[in-house]
């Protein structure tokens, strides 16, 4: 088969209509049934079968269908980057961003990617670290922003900034606490809020929670770091935030204290090794490393790429 040929196919295969897959193609319905036709004389078997709702694949269709769908996909990114490179001040860019990505510094970057790039289109989807493999190996997304080297080996992860994690109270909660010697021994008999799944941050949570001697007990435990920060805004406990999040927080609210027994954390973009980034996505990566920069400008205990 030919990409022509895989093209026409994979069409009819989606839409299980010759009509359909010829609009899908801008082809006439004609051009479609004789491409299959003559896909189906050089392989010598069937492709599809008429039924009465519409065109059923063979088994062998069904096959190839396994086989060819990656190729099938590696195309459309060819033709996507193609587009991207005729028009460079047009396109689109899709990003993964983890939540407290999402919430904290990527307004940041959107609001100067769109007034540099004006004709680009950006999608962005909020996703958990776990489901970044998937939404990368599969191009759903050109890249991704999270904390943490990330594991796969058919993902690179490219460090962008480094800096200390925190420990994040409401402040009325602070307030009330009994004055100790030791700022952290404040918050020994205040609830910790957890995080509950593969979280990298769990890990911290926990030792810190460890070393305080909080209660024991079920607790409070939640799936993102978002979700833990608004039950802290209400009093219930504490938790451990990101750097970018500490940054955001209103002191007048929250009291956010520096874990500088915990190792900094790191935040690094994401990229499928197999697949090179577009144009416009490799324009909104380089954009990275200065407005990180510019957000925790003043901060001397972070350490930049």
């Amino acid at each position: 088969m030919n990409l022509r040929q895989l093209e026409v196919f994979q069409a009819v295969l989606q839409t299980g209509n010759m009509s359909a897959a010829a609009r899908l193609l801008c082809i006439t319905p004609s051009a479609v049934s004789k491409a299959i036709a003559h896909t189906e004389l050089q392989l010598s078997y069937r492709l599809f079968l008429r039924t009465p709702s519409g065109l059923t694949p063979t088994p062998e269709a069904q096959v190839l269908a396994t086989e060819s769908t990656g190729i099938y996909r590696q195309l459309d990114a060819l033709r996507r980057t193609a587009r991207n490179l005729a028009a460079s001040d047009s396109g689109d860019v899709r990003l993964a961003a983890i939540p407290s990505i999402t919430h904290e510094f990527l307004p940041r970057l959107l609001h100067y990617h769109a007034l540099q790039h004006p004709q680009v289109g950006v999608e962005v989807r909020t996703i958990h670290q776990d489901q970044m493999t998937q939404a990368l190996l599969t191009r759903s997304v050109d890249f991704g922003l999270g904390f943490y080297q990330h594991p796969h080996p058919q993902v690179a992860s490219d460090l962008l900034v480094s800096g200390q994690l925190y420990l994040a109270v409401a402040a009325s909660v602070w307030g009330q606490a009994p004055r100790t010697a030791s700022p952290g021994a404040r918050l020994a008999q205040v609830p910790v809020i957890r995080l509950v799944g593969d979280d990298p941050m769990r890990q911290s949570i926990d030792e810190i929670a460890h070393r305080l001697g909080s209660p024991a007990g079920p607790g409070i435990q939640v799936q993102t770091s978002r979700l833990a920060l608004d039950l802290v805004r209400l009093g219930m406990g504490w938790t451990v935030v990101d750097f970018l999040t500490a940054r955001g927080l209103d002191p007048a609210q929250m009291v956010t204290l520096e874990l500088h027994e915990l190792a900094p954390i790191s935040l690094y973009s994401y990229q499928a090794r197999a697949f090179a980034p577009s144009l416009q996505a490799t324009r909104m990566l380089a954009m990275l490393p200065r407005l990180l920069h510019e957000a925790l400008q003043g901060n001397g205990k972070l350490a930049r790429r």
